[in-house]
């Protein structure tokens, strides 16, 4: 009887929030990227879908690296530091992606980005992976860029720049390969003054339970992938840490001294018996002629070759010479040759050409006679015909001043005139033909 007043408030306040569940949709809380000043490029659920993958690419990379450390480095120094980054790495690596809030869990990603980084550049008398120390170099400077592309989605005007992770990694870095790590909440604090919070409805605190339970799933379950390999890691860390170890060197050193002696104790009991001294010698002795036979002959045999070969070289030397000689001079007597027969082709040329010039004025010169006198004759011709025209016409002038009767004009023009003209015309064409 006196539990029934606790239980009935109880129990409504579950009817309550059952309701409220039932009727209403439970809206995602706003994190701290939505609460900044400046405007954000995407929420906090879409940054924390982007971190799961950046999770994801920074440890394939690292293990990729790490692999690539070992396979090129034979020294057990070198790869069980490889083996440190991608195991101490990757697990930091998986913590910081677990905080709570996905700008958090990205700013401490970059933060272990950056103090990798440092720790890769320190300088230093000994390097932690030898001649591949660049390849880590490289692949932490990769995924730095990776992280300022997420940074530009976020948003250029977004008060929480580089400048964070890059101060935080210079106050706080780390000194080794196992990533022990101040924490980052000391140093966050100095942006969260921006951040106002608002009051935080019964709606949001449920939705914000599920929606971080769920996150919390899902990265516990990329790590479970990774768990074998951790495991596996370990132990390699763990054989070459036994290797290393000053009893399992001074055993196999002792190990060693106890093999030699076995093996002097094998050579002295081979040199006791004689047969097997005596027949060692006359085998060792065999050889020895065998081979002091066999350099001889080699010996003759370059000897021969080499006088060989020189007597062949200077053979096709001397003909090769006999060749050229021969060649130069045919080659001069051939240009004697041509050089004559251009000369004698010219001779004979000018001589044409001036026999030609010759004929060709003297048939200038008698044409232009005959032309001339042609000239001539034409012009005579011409002149007589001007004289007889000019005569006729002055007979008919004169025949027209005496005026004669009609009968005596028209006979005379009939039988005078007309017959005499065409007689004096015809010898005039005759001459001129």
């Amino acid at each position: 009887m006196t539990m029934r007043p606790q239980f009935f408030p109880r129990l409504l306040l579950l009817g309550t929030i059952a309701l409220l569940l039932g009727c209403q949709t439970i809206q995602y809380p706003k994190g701290l990227l939505e609460q900044q000043k400046g405007k954000a490029g995407m929420t906090s659920r879409e940054l924390r879908v982007i971190l799961d993958d950046l999770v994801v690419q920074y440890c394939g990379r690292v293990e990729q690296s790490a692999d690539r450390i070992i396979a090129a480095n034979p020294d057990p120094r070198i790869r069980k530091n490889a083996l440190l980054w991608k195991t101490n790495g990757i697990a930091a690596c998986f913590q910081a992606g677990s905080r709570r809030d996905p700008l958090g869990a990205f700013l401490d990603i970059w933060t272990l980005n950056k103090q990798s980084i440092d720790l890769f550049e320190r300088p230093s008398d000994e390097r932690l992976f030898g001649a591949s120390q660049w390849v880590a170099i490289e692949t932490s400077q990769q995924l730095d860029q990776s992280m300022r592309q997420i940074l530009d989605m976020i948003g250029t005007d977004f008060p929480i720049r580089e400048e964070f992770p890059e101060q935080f990694s210079h106050d706080y870095p780390i000194e080794n390969l196992y990533f022990n790590r101040e924490s980052i909440a000391a140093h966050y604090t100095r942006y969260m003054a921006k951040i106002k919070v608002a009051n935080r409805e019964l709606m949001d605190v449920v939705g914000d339970l599920d929606d971080q339970l769920d996150q919390l799933h899902k990265i516990s379950s990329l790590y479970a992938e990774f768990l074998p390999k951790q495991a596996r890691w370990q132990g390699e860390i763990m054989v070459l840490e036994t290797l290393q170890a000053k009893t399992i060197t001074e055993s196999l050193a002792n190990l060693s001294v106890a093999t030699d002696g076995v093996a002097r104790i094998a050579d002295t009991t081979e040199v006791i018996p004689e047969l097997v001294q005596r027949e060692r010698d006359y085998l060792h002795r065999a050889i020895q002629e065998e081979r002091m036979a066999t350099l001889s002959s080699i010996d003759q045999m370059r000897a021969e070759t080499m006088g060989e070969i020189r007597a062949e070289r200077l053979a096709v030397m001397s003909g090769l010479q006999q060749e050229r000689d021969a060649v130069l001079h045919a080659v001069h007597n051939e240009r004697i040759a041509a050089t004559q027969d251009l000369t004698d082709f010219g001779k004979q040329t000018v001589v044409q050409i001036d026999a030609s010039v010759d004929a060709k004025i003297e048939q200038i010169a008698a044409h232009s006679t005959d032309l001339a006198d042609h000239i001539f004759q034409r012009v005579a011709q011409l002149c007589g015909v001007f004289a007889a025209v000019i005569l006729v016409g002055i007979m008919l002038f004169r025949s027209r001043k005496s005026k004669p009767s009609p009968e005596v004009r028209s006979s005379d023009t009939v039988k005078g005139p007309t017959l005499r003209t065409p007689t004096y015309l015809d010898e005039h064409r005759r001459k001129a033909a």
